[in-house]
């Protein structure tokens, strides 16, 4: 008798064991099912539920599919402007970012999906807003002539700018690098004009260079400053003391203007070097040396001779046209706007005759207007 008790006790209870348990896995109701190992279930009904809605658009996903954004059209009294929302695969809901303009052009992500930019037209460019996805904060804004690219890393990006100074036009290619107040320039030209194209993990930006006729020609360059002896213009004081040393010097502010575009302290040193710092922004703006054996950040010495600087230079630079006539044999526009110049010994009257054997017994590394030039 004791076992059919236990047994009419036992089989209600197997009954309610297993409905429950069928309950704990149901899906809480009205929310997408969840996602796979790989988050494509998800996704795919975040994606569904986007595109039956006729008044969803510009519909962009990260890279990892964690995260999607999308514009959906705003109200009739917001004159055009419509809502920027992201939806995250593990939330039931969309988050409400901001609205666009009519002139929105593109949602782009970064390939490691931490931060996303809002392009829009902003009269012949383009207004860039970066926002960081964790906490969708607008973080910096850019303009531009066309829509930044990123780095593979994620860490900067490149683009195009266009200024005008009292009727000149001044492009430049330009990197900006995440937290930083601003970009820096990698080329600047008097009516030229750069685009970019692509950006590839060996650090190579490909680029448009359009002239004042409209002509274009594809490069390419790294985003690199050149240095002499580990000095970089840009540098802090800092790095000038852990790549030369603290053994200098040190000439104050107002004696050294000349065309520097702020007053300067000079570093002078006896091995032979001459470095000009800004006062207000702490900055190298010129390294000058005639250091037996100092060097550019590509092997070019000084000691070397005049054949060795071309071989190595001007396959990859030019040598500008000065804007007081002629061309500047032996300086080389370089990257970060920058000029890089040698000098030789020489007795000729004009640089274009400088001989094959001649040695370089200088190297300057400075800003062509700091050179009295603007190239």
């Amino acid at each position: 008798m004791g076992t059919a008790i236990a047994r009419k006790v036992y089989f209600p209870a197997l009954i309610l064991v297993f409905f429950v348990f069928m309950a704990g896995c149901a899906l809480s109701p009205g929310l997408p099912e969840q996602p796979n190992s790989d988050g494509q279930e998800a996704k795919d009904v975040i994606t569904n539920q986007l595109t039956a809605n006729s008044d969803i658009t510009a519909i962009t996903w990260s890279p990892d599919e964690a995260a999607v954004l999308y514009i959906q059209k705003g109200k009739s009294e917001k004159a055009g402007f419509n809502g920027v929302h992201l939806w995250k695969v593990n939330e039931d809901q969309a988050q409400i970012i901001g609205d666009v303009s009519p002139g929105f052009l593109k949602f782009t992500w970064a390939p490691n999906s931490q931060y996303f930019l809002i392009s829009e037209t902003l009269g012949e460019g383009v207004s860039t807003r970066i926002f960081n996805a964790a906490v969708l904060k607008e973080e910096h804004k850019l303009q531009s002539l066309d829509i930044p690219v990123w780095s593979p890393d994620s860490l900067s990006l490149a683009y195009g700018f266009e200024q005008h100074d009292y009727g000149t036009s001044v492009g430049s290619l330009e990197v900006y690098k995440l937290g930083q107040a601003q970009g820096e320039k990698i080329w600047s030209a008097i009516n030229y004009l750069y685009k970019v194209e692509f950006w590839d993990a060996q650090g190579n930006i490909g680029y448009i260079e359009i002239n004042d006729k409209g002509q274009q020609s594809h490069k390419s360059t790294q985003n690199i400053r050149p240095s002499i002896s580990g000095v970089h213009l840009r540098d802090t004081r800092e790095a000038v003391k852990a790549a030369l040393g603290e053994d200098y010097d040190e000439t104050l502010p107002d004696q050294d203007i000349l065309t520097f575009p702020e007053p300067v302290y000079r570093w002078t040193y006896d091995k032979g070097y001459r470095v000009f710092i800004g006062k207000d922004s702490g900055q190298v703006l010129e390294i000058i040396t005639t250091h037996a054996g100092a060097e550019t950040n590509l092997g070019v010495k000084v000691g070397d001779t005049a054949a060795r600087v071309f071989e190595v230079y001007r396959p990859k630079y030019i040598e500008p046209e000065s804007i007081h006539g002629g061309k500047l044999y032996g300086v080389f526009k370089v990257e970060g706007a920058a000029a890089l110049a040698f000098g030789f010994d020489t007795d000729v009257q004009g640089r274009a005759d400088i001989r094959p054997e001649s040695r370089v017994t200088s190297i300057w590394l400075t800003y062509p207007n700091i050179m009295d030039d603007d190239f």
